[in-house]
């Protein structure tokens, strides 16, 4: 009797679920398993590729000597004389045409707000006294008081003085702050690839160190750690749009017009564009780790950046047309009739033209980009999702599950999304894996030909077509051929790790 209390009271295990004996299945296949964290690693290689490959340092401490000085020498040069002309041409009527007066108050704010950043606090404040009197003389320049304008000259040409004798950069200690350039510098896309990264490795912590814990526990910790600091990430890059950075920082360091206490640079610490025109066509060592192309370029930089570009367009192209395959190909599975005729031959007509000449002839009239290929990839490519949808809608349909379904009188939308096509997505997710390579592979023959990602946006596929007049220089193209063979190959490895574990032969 003990015996079975205490077979009552053990805690029962949950039954294993379908898509987590898939899980298990594939985790059993090394090969697909080595392939999967091939590609993870590759992801983020190209979300850390600001932090990885940069001619901008990730943090510096230090002051900006040389746009100190030449926001100084707008501001005595231009700024103030522009704005001291229009003050005294200013007449009764100036309060009818304030921009005149307002754009060069605007010219002289931004120069003076720069020049207080890079000063001490106590200084900082006694500059910015001097842009309030600015800010005094075009309020009495917009009122049309004449009479004032004068003295209000005068006084603004002795405190110009002022500022010249006290703000001159051979006058002045900068002050040194914290900058991060690399992080001013990340859009809205950048910013957004990064949360998805805290999220996957967030959300992998929560499932193994508080798998104990309840649900609800998770969602509220996911929300708290992922959701908020995501709409703040939005919100600060909508108020302060990333800024446009074109300073050679190194240069800059070295002749002393960035002062520093510390810069911390990338690992490969070059630009996506920087030229060394002497460095052309340098082979691999310790300089440049994979060589540099006919512009003097840096290839390991531009490997990396190329592999956001090429792995984006295989992920984006694949989810447009296997949303469009699931839904027409749910659609004519499940109707049949005139809406299966009429949707099947579509897919007839779209299989009688291949389809990379098909995507060849429709970026022909269109101008290259990765959106203009993601889309034409995506609308071209979506036949053999539909028909695979539509055969597991035709043979689920009259399954016992659906037919209960029907007879309660469940709607026609929830039977399809609920009760049919999450037991039908098996063979398209192997068909995904599979399309992804084919999406990469799609793209780097696109841009071998001139029809891909215009240049200087760095693809895999288009480093090739640089290649194309140097082949005597291996690497320029052994290193983007073969990243392209590894992904593709990977992804192939996977989808192939896929079919396997959903098949039920395999079943273990």
């Amino acid at each position: 009797m003990a015996s079975m209390i205490v077979n009552l009271s053990m805690p029962t295990s949950k039954p294993e679920t379908y898509w987590g004996l898939v899980l298990r299945q594939f985790r059993r296949n090394r090969l697909a398993m080595v392939a999967f964290f091939f590609v993870l690693a590759l992801f983020l290689l190209a979300i850390l590729a600001p932090f990885l490959a940069d001619n901008k340092p990730i943090v510096l401490r230090g002051a900006y000597r040389g746009l100190y000085t030449q926001r100084y020498e707008e501001w005595k040069r231009g700024g103030h004389p522009e704005f001291m002309a229009v003050l005294l041409t200013a007449g009764p009527d100036a309060a009818t045409d304030p921009e005149r007066i307002e754009s060069r108050l605007q010219t002289i704010e931004h120069q003076l707000e720069f020049l207080s950043s890079q000063l001490p606090a106590s200084q900082s404040a006694e500059l910015l006294g001097y842009l309030r009197e600015y800010q005094a003389a075009e309020q009495i320049a917009l009122s049309g008081n004449v009479s004032d304008i004068p003295d209000r000259y005068a006084a603004l040409q002795t405190h110009a003085d002022d500022i010249s004798a006290r703000f001159a950069p051979e006058n002045v200690t900068l002050d040194r702050h914290y900058y991060w350039p690399v992080l001013d510098s990340l859009g809205l896309t950048d910013t957004f690839l990064l949360w998805f990264a805290a999220l996957l490795i967030v959300f992998t912590a929560i499932r193994v160190f508080l798998s104990a814990h309840s649900l609800p526990t998770k969602k509220v910790l996911l929300v708290m750690l992922l959701g908020v600091p995501a709409v703040m990430a939005v919100l600060h890059r909508a108020a302060h749009p990333p800024v446009f950075d074109s300073l050679d920082y190194k240069g800059d360091i070295l002749s002393g017009q960035i002062e520093t206490d510390f810069a911390l640079f990338p690992p490969v610490a070059y630009g996506i564009n920087e030229d060394h025109l002497a460095d052309k066509y340098i082979a691999p060592g310790a300089r440049y780790w994979m060589g540099t192309d006919g512009n003097g370029r840096d290839l390991l930089t531009r490997m990396i950046w190329g592999a956001r570009i090429s792995l984006t367009v295989g992920f984006v192209a694949v989810a447009i047309y296997v949303l469009i395959g699931v839904f027409l190909g749910a659609l004519a599975g499940y109707f049949r009739g005139w809406v299966d005729l009429i949707i099947s031959r579509a897919i007839e007509i779209m299989e009688c033209f291949p389809s990379f000449f098909l995507i060849l002839a429709v970026l022909a009239f269109l101008q290259p980009s990765m959106w203009n290929i993601m889309i034409v990839i995506g609308i071209t490519s979506w036949t053999v999702e539909a028909r695979l949808v539509r055969g597991e809608f035709l043979r689920l349909a009259d399954q016992e599950f659906v037919l209960a379904a029907r007879g309660l009188g469940v709607s026609d939308y929830r039977t399809i999304f609920r009760h049919i096509l999450p037991n039908g997505l098996a063979p398209v997710l192997v068909a995904a894996s599979f399309g992804i390579a084919s999406a990469i592979l799609i793209e780097s023959s696109l841009s071998f030909l001139g029809f891909g990602i215009s240049i200087p946006i760095p693809s895999w596929g288009g480093i090739l077509n640089e290649a194309r007049e140097s082949f005597r220089y291996w690497w320029i193209t052994l290193f983007p051929g073969l990243a392209i063979f590894s992904t593709v190959t990977a992804y192939n490895l996977i989808g192939e790790g896929v079919r396997d574990a959903i098949d039920p032969r395999l079943k273990v």
